[in-house]
């Protein structure tokens, strides 16, 4: 006789965190294909003004029995608005056609300021480059026994550039650029240099509320040629590029104030010395960068981190560290080894901290 002992017996470790887990991953996995896959298709330039399901479908080329729920569940995201007309009374005996074909959708505010190509915050770009990273996850047993992927620096940064504007224009540009002007008299300001400055957002905010201010965007030669599309964009006429790879290159002379942005020197004390000769004296040193501490705090960021490369560049062990670059809190102690004197630290809602620094006048 068979006994069913065994078969009632639960596992001695519960079962709900695991569930829990495997829940939560595969909703955040539908989530960015559908987000993803609406901007592919054109939802949200379609649905500029209220459309129907159907209609939806005809134009865009899809099936007409899949789009209502396609809408649907772009509404429980709030990127769609469901909207419904009452059916006339004649139309009640068959209520439910009536309905569906009543039922319209419409952008949410959301999606009108955040996902239309030609918004004024369109994350277009932004979301390629999360579509990116979601490829570099598709890979990843292959990069787990072949090693990071290899990416050529100027290139990556040449198209990350765009999403790397359009993240900034969002609030960290803003917020950035009031606590500087805040923290910082800019009355005597002539000459600013944005070093690794991409897509040079900084530098014209800088040149446009000052202006007896130059500007100058210090990047790689094939980024400072998507630098030029926002200069020309802002008609920003006191900005200028200088392209060169500031490892190698000096990064010139005299400048009032030197910015520095997330880059990859940021935390790199080999560049010190070419930051203090370039300074006047009495100039700041101003960097902005997030404290390893934070960085590294979650294992899945520095996982993500160390899944591709560049060519010639080895990282650090913790999201945004390299191979040659110190954590940030010995980076600005080392600053005085270099006759820069930090003046304050302001930390920023995102995480970052903002360090002025001033070259001493003797």
């Amino acid at each position: 006789m068979k006994t069913t002992t065994n078969l009632m017996e639960r596992p001695k470790v519960d079962s709900d965190p695991f569930f829990k887990l495997m829940k939560e991953a595969s909703a955040g996995f539908r989530k960015f294909q559908l987000l993803s896959t609406a901007f592919e298709l054109g939802v949200f330039e379609a649905l500029k003004t209220p459309l129907g399901a159907v209609p939806l479908a005809k134009k865009l080329g899809c099936e007409p029995t899949l789009l209502p729920y396609f809408c649907e569940a772009l509404c429980g995201l709030g990127l769609l608005c469901r909207l419904e007309e009452k059916p006339e009374l004649e139309e009640q005996a068959d209520s439910k056609e009536a309905e569906k074909s009543k039922v319209k959708y419409v952008n949410t505010a959301l999606s009108n300021t955040y996902l239309l190509k030609a918004a004024p915050y369109s994350q277009a770009h932004f979301l390629s480059e999360k579509e990116r990273d979601a490829k570099i996850w598709a890979q990843l047993p292959e990069v787990l026994t072949e090693g990071p992927l290899i990416f050529p620096k100027a290139d990556f940064f040449s198209q990350v550039v765009h999403a790397m504007a359009e993240n900034a224009s969002c609030g960290a540009l803003q917020e950035t650029v009031k606590i500087i002007t805040e923290n910082l008299d800019f009355s005597k300001a002539k000459k600013l240099l944005d070093l690794g400055g991409g897509h040079g957002l900084y530098a014209i905010a800088f040149a446009e509320l000052y202006l007896e201010l130059e500007a100058f965007v210090f990047d790689l030669p094939q980024v400072t040629e998507e630098t030029k599309v926002y200069i020309k964009k802002y008609s920003a006429d006191r900005v200028r590029v200088i392209p060169g790879d500031f490892f190698k290159v000096e990064l010139g002379k005299d400048y009032d104030i030197i910015f520095s942005s997330f880059n990859p020197g940021g935390k790199v004390p080999e560049l010190l010395p070419k930051i203090v000769r370039a300074l006047k004296k009495g100039g700041f040193f101003v960097t902005r960068q997030i404290p390893d501490e934070k960085a590294g705090a979650n294992p899945l960021d520095n996982l993500a981190w160390k899944l591709w490369t560049f060519e010639d560049t080895k990282k650090g062990s913790s999201s945004f560290s390299f191979e040659n670059s110190v954590p940030f809190s010995e980076y600005v102690k080392r600053l005085g080894d270099y006759g820069l004197e930090v003046k304050k630290s302001i930390d920023m809602k995102d995480g970052a901290q903002i360090v002025f620094a001033e070259k001493r006048r003797g």
